[in-house]
């Protein structure tokens, strides 16, 4: 049984005129937000207004890179070299860091997001590239968070670079027996079944995968999509079931 978990959320994935969920009722209720940096979601404004809610609700803000695909929602496979993945991540740290700057917080963790970390993982030139890029964001950031499973060659770059890895459990998407997880986009989900997963991983360390076999992970952070509509109740719930079984719902930084 965790006597500790951390609640996150991606965010800040509205741009323009198209708003996404219901992002201030999502800040009120998570530890750590992972905020868009106008590649695959996101724009000047909104990044803005998501680091003030950061810096309002005491959410740690971490950054969330990815591909240039703001019509595919950063979850299509795009071929690029280590440089343009390095200079891409580089690009849209440092448009965060200047908007964290400019509020008065600090950018503590991070994460690529969607095809972007697939892209990462392959290899571990791909890997040292973007931990490159996100390096640049200096001393203020302390950790990764990154999948519970696999582990992968950028898993073992942000050991070797002296971050704190924190894995995270996502009760919205199916697990492959190896600890992958398959990504389908939905903007409503169940909170009763996405509560019962948390509760049954929170009290046996255990996920259940598409082929209904149970697999161990060792998670510190229970992420929920940000963009979904009623992404506020699911986590009204988790918190009520978690609060229930005396389980701390707390930063894992």
């Amino acid at each position: 049984m965790k006597k500790k978990i951390e609640l996150a959320s991606d965010m800040g994935e509205s741009f323009g005129n198209y708003v996404l969920g219901r992002p201030e009722e999502v800040m009120k209720l998570i530890n750590t937000a992972f905020v868009a940096c106008g590649f695959h979601a996101g724009d000047p404004a909104v990044m803005l207004q998501t680091v003030k809610w950061c810096q309002q609700y005491n959410v740690i803000l971490g950054a969330h890179p990815g591909y240039p695909d703001l019509l595919g929602f950063g979850r299509r496979y795009m071929k690029i070299t280590p440089d343009e993945a390095r200079n891409y991540t580089i690009y849209q740290v440092g448009a965060l860091k200047n908007f964290a700057e400019y509020v008065g917080v600090k950018i503590r963790t991070a994460k690529p997001h969607g095809a972007f970390y697939k892209w990462c993982i392959e290899s571990e030139e791909n890997a040292k590239a973007v931990l490159e890029g996100l390096m640049t964001i200096g001393t203020s950031l302390e950790a990764l968070h990154l999948p519970a499973l696999p582990d992968t060659p950028f898993h073992q770059a942000v050991k070797r670079a002296g971050l704190r890895l924190i894995g995270e459990f996502y009760p919205g998407l199916a697990y492959t027996p190896t600890g992958d997880v398959t990504v389908a986009r939905t903007y409503v989900a169940d909170p009763v079944s996405e509560t019962q997963m948390v509760m049954k991983y929170v009290k046996t360390g255990k996920v259940e995968t598409i082929e209904s076999k149970d697999i161990d992970l060792n998670a510190e952070t229970i992420t929920v999509h940000g963009d979904m509509a009623n992404c506020p109740e699911i986590l009204v719930a988790m918190r009520e079931a978690l609060g229930k079984e005396g389980v701390e719902i707390a930063p894992a930084l």
